[in-house]
Protein backbone atom coordinates (compact mmCIF):
# COMPACT_ATOMS: atom_id res chain seq x y z
CA UNK A 1 0.00 0.00 0.00
CA UNK A 2 1.64 3.44 -0.76
CA UNK A 3 1.85 6.41 1.65
CA UNK A 4 -0.69 8.27 -0.37
CA UNK A 5 -3.62 5.36 0.22
CA UNK A 6 -2.30 5.82 3.48
CA UNK A 7 -2.42 9.20 3.87
CA UNK A 8 -5.80 9.78 2.09
CA UNK A 9 -7.46 7.09 4.13
CA UNK A 10 -6.46 8.18 7.51
CA UNK A 11 -6.87 11.58 6.86
CA UNK A 12 -10.58 11.16 5.71
CA UNK A 13 -11.41 8.61 8.24
CA UNK A 14 -9.19 10.12 11.59
CA UNK A 15 -8.57 6.10 12.64
CA UNK A 16 -5.49 5.27 14.20
CA UNK A 17 -2.32 3.03 12.51
CA UNK A 18 -3.30 -0.06 14.28
CA UNK A 19 -6.97 0.35 12.71
CA UNK A 20 -5.69 1.00 9.34
CA UNK A 21 -3.59 -2.07 9.57
CA UNK A 22 -6.53 -4.07 10.85
CA UNK A 23 -8.84 -2.98 7.81
CA UNK A 24 -6.00 -3.76 5.28
CA UNK A 25 -5.53 -7.17 6.22
CA UNK A 26 -9.16 -7.90 5.82
CA UNK A 27 -9.09 -6.10 2.73
CA UNK A 28 -9.64 -8.24 -0.43
CA UNK A 29 -8.09 -5.11 -2.91
CA UNK A 30 -7.44 -1.78 -2.26
CA UNK A 31 -10.62 0.03 -2.84
CA UNK A 32 -11.58 4.26 -4.47
CA UNK A 33 -11.31 4.95 -0.57
CA UNK A 34 -7.81 4.55 0.48
CA UNK A 35 -7.38 6.51 -3.39
CA UNK A 36 -9.39 9.42 -3.28
CA UNK A 37 -7.23 12.64 -1.74
CA UNK A 38 -9.17 14.15 0.94
CA UNK A 39 -6.84 17.50 0.99
CA UNK A 40 -6.24 18.88 -2.85
CA UNK A 41 -3.05 19.21 -3.67
CA UNK A 42 -1.75 17.74 -0.46
CA UNK A 43 2.24 18.14 0.12
CA UNK A 44 2.52 15.36 2.57
CA UNK A 45 1.42 12.67 -0.41
CA UNK A 46 3.89 14.51 -3.34
CA UNK A 47 7.10 13.28 -0.79
CA UNK A 48 9.62 10.57 -1.70
CA UNK A 49 10.00 9.44 1.67
CA UNK A 50 12.42 6.86 0.50
CA UNK A 51 14.78 9.91 -0.05
CA UNK A 52 14.21 11.63 2.88
CA UNK A 53 14.44 8.84 5.31
CA UNK A 54 17.79 8.61 7.03
CA UNK A 55 19.30 5.81 8.51
CA UNK A 56 21.05 2.37 7.10
CA UNK A 57 21.84 1.58 3.28
CA UNK A 58 18.96 -0.12 1.44
CA UNK A 59 19.32 -3.48 -0.19
CA UNK A 60 21.00 -2.45 -3.88
CA UNK A 61 23.37 -0.43 -1.44
CA UNK A 62 24.20 -3.76 0.81
CA UNK A 63 24.68 -5.71 -2.73
CA UNK A 64 26.93 -3.47 -3.76
CA UNK A 65 29.07 -3.57 -0.96
CA UNK A 66 29.57 -6.98 -1.30
CA UNK A 67 26.74 -8.10 1.43
CA UNK A 68 24.67 -11.02 0.28
CA UNK A 69 21.38 -10.97 3.21
CA UNK A 70 19.56 -7.59 4.40
CA UNK A 71 19.20 -7.84 8.01
CA UNK A 72 15.17 -7.69 8.94
CA UNK A 73 16.45 -5.21 11.98
CA UNK A 74 17.73 -2.54 9.66
CA UNK A 75 14.43 -2.97 7.63
CA UNK A 76 11.97 -3.10 10.34
CA UNK A 77 14.13 0.68 11.65
CA UNK A 78 14.18 1.97 8.26
CA UNK A 79 10.27 1.23 7.64
CA UNK A 80 9.78 2.75 11.75
CA UNK A 81 11.81 5.68 10.27
CA UNK A 82 9.79 6.38 7.25
CA UNK A 83 6.22 5.65 9.43
CA UNK A 84 7.47 8.14 11.73
CA UNK A 85 8.29 11.02 9.54
CA UNK A 86 4.38 10.15 7.54
CA UNK A 87 2.81 10.74 11.22
CA UNK A 88 4.83 13.68 12.11
CA UNK A 89 4.00 15.65 8.64
CA UNK A 90 0.50 14.36 8.92
CA UNK A 91 0.35 15.87 12.29
CA UNK A 92 1.74 18.98 10.35
CA UNK A 93 -0.84 19.68 8.34
CA UNK A 94 -3.68 18.10 10.03
CA UNK A 95 -2.88 18.17 13.80
CA UNK A 96 -2.45 16.00 16.48
CA UNK A 97 -3.48 12.09 15.30
CA UNK A 98 -4.62 9.30 17.53
CA UNK A 99 -1.91 6.92 16.40
CA UNK A 100 0.40 7.43 19.47
CA UNK A 101 -2.02 7.31 22.87
CA UNK A 102 1.12 8.20 25.32
CA UNK A 103 0.07 11.71 25.85
CA UNK A 104 -3.68 11.04 25.94
CA UNK A 105 -2.76 8.77 28.60
CA UNK A 106 -1.85 11.21 30.55
CA UNK A 107 -5.08 12.88 30.71
CA UNK A 108 -6.20 10.04 32.90
CA UNK A 109 -6.79 11.70 36.28
CA UNK A 110 -5.97 7.61 37.88
CA UNK A 111 -2.72 8.29 36.58
CA UNK A 112 -1.77 11.40 38.34
CA UNK A 113 -3.52 10.16 41.60
CA UNK A 114 -0.49 7.27 41.54
CA UNK A 115 2.15 9.92 40.86
CA UNK A 116 1.14 12.11 43.23
CA UNK A 117 0.43 9.76 45.99
CA UNK A 118 3.69 8.62 45.43
CA UNK A 119 5.73 10.18 48.43
CA UNK A 120 9.26 8.70 47.47
CA UNK A 121 9.06 10.64 43.93
CA UNK A 122 7.43 13.57 45.24
CA UNK A 123 8.46 14.71 48.14
CA UNK A 124 12.37 13.89 46.69
CA UNK A 125 11.76 17.16 44.05
CA UNK A 126 9.41 19.08 47.02
CA UNK A 127 12.99 18.66 49.08
CA UNK A 128 14.96 19.58 46.45
CA UNK A 129 13.90 22.55 45.94
CA UNK A 130 12.30 23.80 48.68
CA UNK A 131 16.25 23.48 50.39
CA UNK A 132 17.89 24.43 47.28
CA UNK A 133 16.46 28.16 46.96
CA UNK A 134 19.96 29.34 45.51
CA UNK A 135 19.25 27.27 42.23
CA UNK A 136 15.48 28.33 42.02
CA UNK A 137 14.91 32.50 43.30
CA UNK A 138 14.58 34.64 41.32
CA UNK A 139 15.16 32.37 38.08
CA UNK A 140 13.18 31.34 34.79
CA UNK A 141 12.37 27.52 35.18
CA UNK A 142 11.01 24.88 32.47
CA UNK A 143 8.80 22.11 33.85
CA UNK A 144 8.59 19.13 31.06
CA UNK A 145 5.51 17.33 31.54
CA UNK A 146 3.95 19.22 33.85
CA UNK A 147 0.95 17.30 34.46
CA UNK A 148 -1.00 18.53 37.28
CA UNK A 149 1.57 21.53 37.80
CA UNK A 150 2.85 20.22 41.38
CA UNK A 151 6.42 20.57 40.12
CA UNK A 152 5.84 23.84 39.10
CA UNK A 153 4.09 24.91 41.91
CA UNK A 154 6.83 24.08 43.81
CA UNK A 155 9.31 25.99 42.28
CA UNK A 156 6.88 29.40 42.21
CA UNK A 157 5.81 28.94 46.13
CA UNK A 158 9.08 27.43 48.05
CA UNK A 159 11.68 28.06 45.61
CA UNK A 160 10.41 31.30 44.58
CA UNK A 161 11.17 31.15 40.89
CA UNK A 162 10.81 34.00 38.73
CA UNK A 163 9.01 32.59 36.36
CA UNK A 164 7.75 29.10 35.29
CA UNK A 165 6.89 27.68 31.98
CA UNK A 166 4.69 24.60 32.26
CA UNK A 167 4.65 22.44 29.34
CA UNK A 168 2.29 18.92 28.74
CA UNK A 169 0.69 17.81 25.46
CA UNK A 170 -2.41 15.98 27.36
CA UNK A 171 -5.59 17.79 28.56
CA UNK A 172 -4.51 17.72 31.58
CA UNK A 173 -3.37 21.29 30.99
CA UNK A 174 -6.74 22.47 31.46
CA UNK A 175 -6.92 20.99 34.65
CA UNK A 176 -3.50 22.44 36.03
CA UNK A 177 -4.42 25.70 34.37
CA UNK A 178 -7.23 25.87 36.87
CA UNK A 179 -4.93 24.77 40.04
CA UNK A 180 -2.28 26.76 39.42
CA UNK A 181 -5.26 29.72 39.13
CA UNK A 182 -6.70 28.39 42.09
CA UNK A 183 -3.39 28.54 44.48
CA UNK A 184 -3.48 32.03 43.51
CA UNK A 185 0.11 31.01 41.17
CA UNK A 186 -0.96 32.12 37.77
CA UNK A 187 1.19 35.10 37.62
CA UNK A 188 4.39 33.30 38.08
CA UNK A 189 3.33 29.87 36.34
CA UNK A 190 2.56 29.93 32.50
CA UNK A 191 0.80 26.41 31.63
CA UNK A 192 1.64 25.70 28.08
CA UNK A 193 -0.36 22.83 25.61
CA UNK A 194 2.21 20.94 23.46
CA UNK A 195 5.17 19.84 22.97
CA UNK A 196 8.23 21.10 24.76
CA UNK A 197 10.44 20.84 21.95
CA UNK A 198 8.39 23.12 20.01
CA UNK A 199 8.71 25.42 22.32
CA UNK A 200 9.91 28.92 20.41
CA UNK A 201 13.55 29.14 20.56
CA UNK A 202 13.45 33.15 22.04
CA UNK A 203 13.08 32.13 25.17
CA UNK A 204 16.32 30.37 27.24
CA UNK A 205 15.60 28.99 31.02
CA UNK A 206 17.91 29.09 34.04
CA UNK A 207 16.65 25.56 35.22
CA UNK A 208 14.88 22.55 33.40
CA UNK A 209 12.29 20.48 35.71
CA UNK A 210 11.10 17.16 34.63
CA UNK A 211 9.92 14.31 35.72
CA UNK A 212 10.41 11.72 32.87
CA UNK A 213 11.45 8.15 34.66
CA UNK A 214 9.36 5.75 32.93
CA UNK A 215 9.73 1.92 34.01
CA UNK A 216 13.14 0.45 33.77
CA UNK A 217 14.02 4.40 33.89
CA UNK A 218 13.86 4.68 29.88
CA UNK A 219 10.52 3.28 29.20
CA UNK A 220 8.12 6.10 27.17
CA UNK A 221 11.05 8.00 25.53
CA UNK A 222 10.87 11.21 27.31
CA UNK A 223 14.37 11.34 28.63
CA UNK A 224 14.69 12.02 24.73
CA UNK A 225 12.27 15.39 25.03
CA UNK A 226 14.36 16.37 27.83
CA UNK A 227 17.68 16.34 26.06
CA UNK A 228 16.27 18.01 22.92
CA UNK A 229 14.73 20.63 25.06
CA UNK A 230 17.82 21.34 27.28
CA UNK A 231 19.99 21.24 23.64
CA UNK A 232 18.12 24.09 22.59
CA UNK A 233 16.71 26.43 25.76
CA UNK A 234 18.71 26.02 28.71
CA UNK A 235 21.21 28.55 29.20
CA UNK A 236 25.08 28.31 29.49
CA UNK A 237 25.49 26.95 33.09
CA UNK A 238 21.66 26.03 33.79
CA UNK A 239 20.89 23.64 35.74
CA UNK A 240 19.08 20.39 34.99
CA UNK A 241 16.76 18.51 37.87
CA UNK A 242 17.30 15.46 38.39
CA UNK A 243 21.18 16.26 37.80
CA UNK A 244 21.91 12.25 37.83
CA UNK A 245 20.54 8.92 36.78
CA UNK A 246 21.42 5.21 37.45
CA UNK A 247 20.64 1.48 36.44
CA UNK A 248 21.17 -1.03 38.63
CA UNK A 249 20.47 -4.65 39.41
CA UNK A 250 20.21 -7.66 41.31
CA UNK A 251 19.67 -10.92 41.08
CA UNK A 252 16.07 -12.60 42.24
CA UNK A 253 15.42 -16.00 43.92
CA UNK A 254 11.84 -16.50 43.77
CA UNK A 255 10.68 -19.98 43.06
CA UNK A 256 6.73 -19.04 43.39
CA UNK A 257 6.83 -16.03 41.26
CA UNK A 258 8.60 -17.84 38.86
CA UNK A 259 6.29 -20.76 38.94
CA UNK A 260 3.24 -18.32 38.26
CA UNK A 261 4.83 -16.93 35.02
CA UNK A 262 6.65 -19.45 33.41
CA UNK A 263 5.76 -22.97 34.61
CA UNK A 264 2.26 -22.67 34.83
CA UNK A 265 1.64 -22.84 31.12
CA UNK A 266 2.93 -26.31 30.98
CA UNK A 267 0.14 -27.72 33.33
CA UNK A 268 -3.20 -25.99 33.04
CA UNK A 269 -6.36 -27.56 33.78
CA UNK A 270 -4.58 -30.87 32.58
CA UNK A 271 -3.33 -29.63 29.35
CA UNK A 272 0.12 -28.69 27.96
CA UNK A 273 0.04 -24.63 27.25
CA UNK A 274 4.02 -24.90 26.67
CA UNK A 275 3.93 -22.96 23.77
CA UNK A 276 2.53 -19.71 25.87
CA UNK A 277 6.49 -20.29 27.64
CA UNK A 278 7.93 -18.24 24.78
CA UNK A 279 5.63 -15.12 25.05
CA UNK A 280 5.92 -14.15 28.60
CA UNK A 281 9.63 -15.41 29.30
CA UNK A 282 10.19 -13.13 26.45
CA UNK A 283 8.04 -9.84 28.48
CA UNK A 284 9.85 -7.49 31.04
CA UNK A 285 7.14 -7.43 34.33
CA UNK A 286 6.91 -4.64 36.36
CA UNK A 287 6.25 -5.88 39.39
CA UNK A 288 7.44 -5.52 43.21
CA UNK A 289 10.41 -7.71 43.99
CA UNK A 290 10.64 -7.72 48.06
CA UNK A 291 13.68 -7.77 49.47
CA UNK A 292 13.11 -11.38 50.94
CA UNK A 293 13.52 -12.16 47.08
CA UNK A 294 17.42 -10.74 46.37
CA UNK A 295 20.13 -13.43 46.29
CA UNK A 296 22.96 -10.90 44.91
CA UNK A 297 24.53 -7.98 45.98
CA UNK A 298 23.64 -4.58 44.09
CA UNK A 299 25.43 -3.61 40.51
CA UNK A 300 25.06 -0.33 38.96
CA UNK A 301 25.62 -1.02 35.31
CA UNK A 302 24.56 2.28 33.40
CA UNK A 303 24.93 5.84 34.82
CA UNK A 304 23.82 9.21 32.72
CA UNK A 305 24.47 13.01 33.70
CA UNK A 306 21.53 14.51 32.34
CA UNK A 307 23.05 17.76 31.71
CA UNK A 308 25.60 16.31 28.94
CA UNK A 309 23.48 12.60 27.91
CA UNK A 310 22.67 12.47 24.36
CA UNK A 311 20.22 10.58 22.73
CA UNK A 312 21.93 8.30 21.31
CA UNK A 313 23.33 7.39 24.48
CA UNK A 314 19.85 5.75 25.53
CA UNK A 315 20.61 2.59 23.80
CA UNK A 316 23.79 0.91 24.89
CA UNK A 317 25.07 -2.55 26.58
CA UNK A 318 26.85 -2.62 29.99
CA UNK A 319 28.66 -5.63 31.83
CA UNK A 320 27.41 -6.30 35.64
CA UNK A 321 29.05 -8.89 38.34
CA UNK A 322 27.24 -9.49 41.51
CA UNK A 323 28.40 -12.03 44.29
CA UNK A 324 25.69 -14.65 45.62
CA UNK A 325 24.55 -14.03 48.94
CA UNK A 326 22.01 -16.43 49.35
CA UNK A 327 23.11 -19.49 47.49
CA UNK A 328 19.70 -21.18 45.72
CA UNK A 329 18.08 -21.06 42.87
CA UNK A 330 18.35 -18.35 40.32
CA UNK A 331 14.64 -17.05 38.69
CA UNK A 332 15.39 -13.69 37.55
CA UNK A 333 16.93 -9.71 37.42
CA UNK A 334 15.48 -7.10 38.83
CA UNK A 335 16.12 -3.95 37.59
CA UNK A 336 15.52 -0.48 39.37
CA UNK A 337 17.03 3.07 38.88
CA UNK A 338 17.71 5.85 40.89
CA UNK A 339 17.50 9.94 40.43
CA UNK A 340 20.40 11.99 41.86
CA UNK A 341 19.29 15.75 42.62
CA UNK A 342 22.32 17.57 43.52
CA UNK A 343 22.25 20.57 45.26
CA UNK A 344 25.32 23.17 46.96
CA UNK A 345 22.69 23.58 50.16
CA UNK A 346 20.63 19.89 50.44
CA UNK A 347 21.14 16.53 48.00
CA UNK A 348 18.49 14.00 47.50
CA UNK A 349 18.42 10.36 45.85
CA UNK A 350 15.11 8.93 44.88
CA UNK A 351 15.71 5.24 44.57
CA UNK A 352 13.78 2.43 43.24
CA UNK A 353 15.46 -0.06 44.97
CA UNK A 354 13.48 -3.28 46.33
CA UNK A 355 15.14 -3.34 49.12
CA UNK A 356 13.22 0.35 50.18
CA UNK A 357 8.96 0.82 50.17
CA UNK A 358 7.81 0.56 46.82
CA UNK A 359 7.57 3.57 44.67
CA UNK A 360 4.83 2.93 41.33
CA UNK A 361 7.96 2.83 39.21
CA UNK A 362 7.95 -1.07 41.01
CA UNK A 363 10.99 -2.61 39.70
CA UNK A 364 11.48 -4.43 36.17
CA UNK A 365 11.82 -7.89 36.29
CA UNK A 366 13.38 -10.53 33.63
CA UNK A 367 12.62 -13.81 34.58
CA UNK A 368 14.60 -16.98 33.35
CA UNK A 369 13.33 -19.33 31.23
CA UNK A 370 14.57 -21.92 33.90
CA UNK A 371 15.64 -21.36 37.37
CA UNK A 372 19.50 -21.88 37.88
CA UNK A 373 21.80 -23.02 40.70
CA UNK A 374 23.77 -20.24 41.52
CA UNK A 375 26.41 -19.23 44.33
CA UNK A 376 29.88 -17.42 44.16
CA UNK A 377 30.04 -14.97 41.41
CA UNK A 378 27.68 -14.11 38.45
CA UNK A 379 28.60 -12.16 35.59
CA UNK A 380 27.17 -11.06 32.53
CA UNK A 381 25.46 -7.84 30.70
CA UNK A 382 22.28 -5.85 29.80
CA UNK A 383 21.75 -4.17 26.68
CA UNK A 384 19.08 -1.80 26.05
CA UNK A 385 17.88 -1.07 22.95
CA UNK A 386 14.74 0.83 21.08
CA UNK A 387 12.03 -1.41 20.37
CA UNK A 388 10.77 -1.48 16.32
CA UNK A 389 7.18 -2.06 17.19
CA UNK A 390 6.78 0.64 20.08
CA UNK A 391 8.60 3.84 19.28
CA UNK A 392 8.64 4.39 23.18
CA UNK A 393 9.72 0.95 24.25
CA UNK A 394 12.85 -0.67 24.75
CA UNK A 395 14.17 -4.51 24.00
CA UNK A 396 16.40 -5.43 26.68
CA UNK A 397 18.90 -8.37 26.01
CA UNK A 398 20.73 -9.95 28.49
CA UNK A 399 23.19 -12.47 28.90
CA UNK A 400 24.42 -13.55 32.62
CA UNK A 401 26.86 -16.68 33.41
CA UNK A 402 27.11 -18.33 36.92
CA UNK A 403 30.48 -19.95 38.32
CA UNK A 404 29.18 -23.14 37.64
CA UNK A 405 29.27 -22.79 33.93
CA UNK A 406 25.08 -22.36 33.37
CA UNK A 407 24.61 -19.62 31.20
CA UNK A 408 21.33 -17.35 29.83
CA UNK A 409 20.90 -15.38 26.65
CA UNK A 410 17.36 -13.89 26.82
CA UNK A 411 15.51 -10.95 24.91
CA UNK A 412 13.00 -9.42 26.88
CA UNK A 413 10.38 -6.51 25.40
CA UNK A 414 9.36 -3.61 27.70
CA UNK A 415 6.49 -2.02 25.99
Amino acid sequence: VSTQSTGNFTRAYAISSEEFAAKLSTAGSIGEEYLRPTLEDDAVLMIDFEELAPGEPGPSEKEEEGGNEVSREVLARKLEQVQNMYLELLESRTGPTKTDGYFESYADYSIHYDMLSDRSRTEAYRDYIYKNPAVFEGQDVLDIGCGTGILSMFCARGGRARSVTAVDNSRIVDKAKAIVKLNSLAGVIDVVEGKAEELPADRSYDVIVSEWMGYGLLFEAMLDSVIHTRDRLLRPGGVMVPSRASLLLYLVGDVKSHNRRIKFWRDVYGFDMSPMVTETSGEAVVESVGERNIISTECGFKHFDLGTVKVADLEFTSPFEVEITKPGPLTAVSIHFTCNFDGSEFSVCLDTSPTLPDTHWLQTVLYLPEPLEASGRVRGSVAYKRSVVNKRGYVIDLELETEQGESVRQTYHLN
